[in-house]
Parts: C-alpha cells; structure tokens; sequence
C-alpha cells in the first residue's frame, strides 16, 4: 500500500499522514509498528537480507565463499526479482530518492556485518582479526546493488544467467595476470 503512493506521489511527497490513511489506520497505530516512512521502505529490503541469508546458509559447507555467494545471490534475487513492477518501482525511487537512498544504507551496513558473521563461520575464522568475511559481505552487497541496476536498465529476464555474467566478469577483471 505505501507503495503505490510512493510510486504515485512520489517518495519525499508521501507523509506518515497518507500512509496510515491508505492503510486505514491511524497515525498512533503507524507509530507502533514503524518509526518512519523509511522503515516502511526499506522493509522490502529487510526480506531481501532474510532471503540472502538464508540462501547462504543452505548452500553446502565446503562449497568456496564466493561460490555460495554467488549462487545465494542469484536464488534471493530469483525470488525477489519475479515480482518485476515492484522491484522496478523500487529502483525508480532509490534513484529519484536520497533519502530513501540513505535509509537503505543503514539496512545495507547491517546486512554486511549479519553476512560477514555468517562467512566467517563458514570459513572458521576470526572476523576480528581477518579481514576476509568483512571484504566477502561487501563484494556479495555491491554484486547485489550491481545485479539490480544492471536487471533495471536492461531490462534483463534471466536473473541467474546476470548473477553468473556479473561474477565471471569479476573473476575476469580480478585475475592476476
């Protein structure tokens, strides 16, 4: 429902006021379950995180970081991807919105240190004393900033064959030569 009014009206011009009104509930009742428009935007982007690490955390042990990564990545964005208006929408408003924009980095930031933690398990490490999982948390992050853009402008259909494009791009471009 927020959606469709920021789609409508616009991010900064949609108000806690209409949000609530579309919902039909009041601004008291509103204030109980979110703190801020913001928290109402970036909630999509909260089931995104759950979805990437829950992905990750299915995909097999002795299976390389970056490949689980990648594969992770491909089945959360698969799913979160397949609802194509919405996911358009979205990226429309994150690009028309800084401070939609700055909301979601703060869940972003989250999401690397929650992803970082998981890796780190993974490859048993210390995360306080190697940097491996932190650098890990970010590439799968950027990746996963980078797959939406990408999708969005070309207006690509197979999500996976753009995930596995973008990792052997990087692979690519980060060989030692």
């Amino acid at each position: 429902m927020a959606w469709e009014l920021f789609r409508k009206e616009g991010y900064e011009s949609t108000t806690v006021n209409d949000i609530a009104r579309a919902a039909g509930v009041s601004r008291r009742t509103f204030f109980r379950y979110y703190a801020s428009k913001d928290d109402v935007a970036v909630e999509t982007s909260d089931e995104l995180v759950e979805e990437m690490l829950a992905a990750m955390a299915r995909r097999p042990a002795k299976e390389p970081p970056l490949v689980a990564i990648q594969r992770a990545l491909a089945l959360a964005l698969e799913t979160r991807l397949a609802r194509a208006d919405e996911a358009r929408g979205i990226i429309r408003l994150l690009r028309e919105s800084r401070s939609l924009r700055r909301a979601l980095l703060e869940r972003h930031a989250r999401m690397e240190e929650r992803l970082a933690a998981q890796l780190a398990g993974r490859m048993a490490v210390d995360p306080a004393t190697d940097s491996k999982p932190a650098l890990l948390a970010f590439l799968a992050r950027a990746m996963m900033d980078t797959a939406f853009n990408v999708w969005y402008d070309q207006r690509r259909s197979d999500v996976t064959a753009l995930v596995d494009e973008l990792f052997r791009k990087l692979r690519e471009v980060t060989r030692s030569r």
